[in-house]
């Protein structure tokens, strides 16, 4: 067992090195697909054949896998390379960007994605984005901080996609819960109550 195990070890060394990419992505696609299998199990909808089941979960896994995995490992990259080592400012700064920067445009065009995946209209979209942009970012930052404060520190830059990855199990499936549901389209969204979002920026 322990040598088939140095030996997954070394083969998945190896494929990181010559195609880092797309290691990364299937990677990321396979634990999107289980996220939203999980998510579905937690909803609970009988009413599903097995080909909507597979066809949820299979949109939520090419997110993940043609967008998320290759978009992350750039971003990793792009931050070692201008703030390299893990002296504690750099940590610091690049948690900072991470999270101001590439964690509302990750999930935001994530919401857009998933969707339009699910058929929904422009409209829907952006309604969709001032309702639940706010609050799932600000819950990222409490899950992802510590997380990324953790990678910078401790895990070398070609494992990070994949620690990542591991952690975010549980936090993709919420993404799952709060994306893939398909949105209401009734006219009458257009009339609700102002989002979070909407009050926030209206407060300020």
């Amino acid at each position: 067992m322990a040598l088939a195990g140095r030996g997954f070890l070394a083969w998945y060394n190896a494929r990181l090195t010559s195609h880092p990419y797309s290691v990364k992505a299937f990677g990321t696609g396979a634990t999107y697909v289980a996220s939203d299998c999980t998510a579905q199990a937690i909803e609970g909808e009988k009413d599903k054949t097995v080909q909507d089941r597979a066809a949820r979960a299979l949109k939520f896994g090419a997110v993940g896998c043609f967008w998320v995995g290759p978009l992350l490992t750039y971003w990793f990259n792009v931050m070692e390379r201008f703030l390299p080592g893990r002296a504690p400012a750099r940590v610091a700064a690049k948690l900072v960007i991470d999270q101001v920067l590439q964690g509302p445009f990750m999930i935001g065009s994530m919401f857009a994605l998933c969707a339009a995946a699910n058929g929904a209209s422009v409209d829907a979209i952006q309604n969709k984005l001032e309702a639940e942009l706010w609050p799932t970012w600000v819950n990222s930052v409490i899950v992802w901080g510590p997380v990324q404060i953790g990678q910078q520190t401790l895990v070398p830059l070609k494992y990070r996609v994949a620690v990542a990855n591991g952690v975010s199990y549980v936090w993709d499936t919420y993404l799952s819960l709060k994306m893939m549901p398909p949105p209401a389209e009734a006219g009458t969204d257009k009339a609700a109550k102002p989002s979070a979002l909407v009050r926030r920026r209206t407060i300020v």
